[in-house]
């Protein structure tokens, strides 16, 4: 059954179709397949004796379900693979029947669904291949528009209730607004995108000192925030690069992906950053600085620049799905600097991937964001285990945010 929803969502939205099959990529399968509960039961009573036996011995009941609307069962994954995928990689249980059969995390992927007051907000998953080629590469940017629609079986990632007694007093009731502009701030071509991101720096310093001594004040001064105020005051040092590497370096060796559960092409691609890099002969990171810095203004006049709408298009579409800056903690520096790390781990892949092979593609680039995306948003660890380093070693602050960028 169909319920008429308000509806929030970038345009580009209703621009993908799952191509099923014939993707050069796999959604079902790397990462947890969700059941909730009513799809479970249903799978329960399925008629066909031989499709029932078949299906339910390939589910189970989880042990910390959170949320039984999203998380009740789980699919036993059979070589990383949901066992349900036929050999021409369509949905057997879609196939045999019926789209009503899907559990709501597969019948809602790559689309992501918060809802916040009144409004389910929809946008897609850059994990999705598909999804990535239609975000990223949209030059003129991201837009959004406010419209009526229809949802079937779906799952909800967040609700949020801005009035709510159990937020009153805490900095989510602002998520709105305080999201909002920070869009605003990264989609102003005014500035250059590091310009941006360090403008948002400013501005969630002085919204946090806002939040902390005129609480009920916010919105006032939000209305009243010049976004251009800032405009000027960012002065890149090229060292700071240097810097970025010794942290991206550490970070592969302390997370070791390369045992971990990840894609043959993320783990090759990542090979070929670190030789690029020559992370691997032992050499002090300064011996070879001249090298990497001029990889980096090759990489920041060709790319960075060129085709800055492709970053900028990243940040806008994790910034609206993730809530930001309230995804990882109540604390805004907390989602600046993950963001920050996502967004520089790609320029370190970027630059890494030009010294090993002297050129890279933008097809390269838009299916590295994807890929990387994939592996640690869909990861139980790898993002906490980043922030939990960057707290221990207390880079939680606006001195290393600039390094960031």
């Amino acid at each position: 059954m169909r319920e008429n929803i308000k509806l929030r969502c970038p345009e580009y939205f209703k621009e993908f179709r799952c191509i099923g099959g014939m993707c050069e990529d796999n959604c079902c399968g790397g990462w947890d397949i969700h059941i909730d509960k009513t799809t479970f039961e249903q799978y329960k009573k399925i008629q066909d004796k031989r499709t029932n036996k078949y299906v339910n011995k390939n589910v189970f009941i989880r042990d910390n379900c959170k949320n039984i609307n999203i998380d009740y069962g789980q699919i036993k994954l059979k070589d990383n693979k949901c066992p349900f995928l036929d050999k021409d990689r369509y949905c057997s249980i879609q196939l045999k029947l019926g789209e009503e059969y899907l559990s709501s995390v597969c019948a809602t992927f790559p689309r992501i669904i918060n809802k916040i007051d009144d409004y389910y907000e929809m946008s897609l998953d850059i994990s999705c291949i598909e999804a990535a080629r239609i975000i990223l590469l949209k030059r003129e940017g991201i837009e959004f528009e406010e419209a009526e629609g229809t949802l079937g079986k779906h799952a909800i990632s967040v609700s949020i209730i801005t009035d709510d007694k159990a937020i009153k007093d805490t900095n989510l009731k602002y998520i709105k607004e305080i999201r909002d502009i920070s869009i605003k701030i990264i989609k102003n071509r005014k500035f250059e995108l590091s310009e941006r991101l360090y403008i948002l720096g400013s501005f969630l310093e002085i919204i946090r000192k806002e939040l902390c001594y005129d609480y009920n004040n916010v919105v006032q001064f939000i209305n009243r925030y010049n976004i251009d105020f800032f405009g000027g005051e960012f002065k890149r040092n090229r060292m700071n690069y240097m810097l970025q590497l010794s942290f991206f370096r550490d970070m592969l060796e302390k997370l070791n992906i390369f045992e971990g559960n990840y894609s043959d092409y993320f783990k090759e691609r990542m090979k070929e950053v670190m030789l690029g890099f020559r992370f691997n002969e032992h050499e002090s990171l300064m011996e070879n600085s001249d090298a990497f810095l001029k990889a980096y203004d090759i990489c920041k006049e060709n790319i960075f620049r060129n085709y800055s709408y492709i970053f900028e298009n990243y940040l806008v579409n994790h910034m609206f799905k993730e809530l930001f800056p309230f995804s990882e903690s109540d604390i805004l520096i907390n989602d600046y600097i993950m963001m920050l790390i996502r967004f520089s781990y790609i320029r370190f892949y970027i630059v890494g991937q030009y010294l090993y092979k002297g050129t890279i593609s933008i097809d390269d680039i838009i299916r590295f964001i994807q890929s990387l995306t994939k592996e640690i948003e869909h990861d139980k660890t790898y993002l906490s285990d980043i922030l939990q380093y960057v707290k221990e070693n207390e880079l939680d602050n606006r001195r290393f945010a600039t390094i960031l960028l």
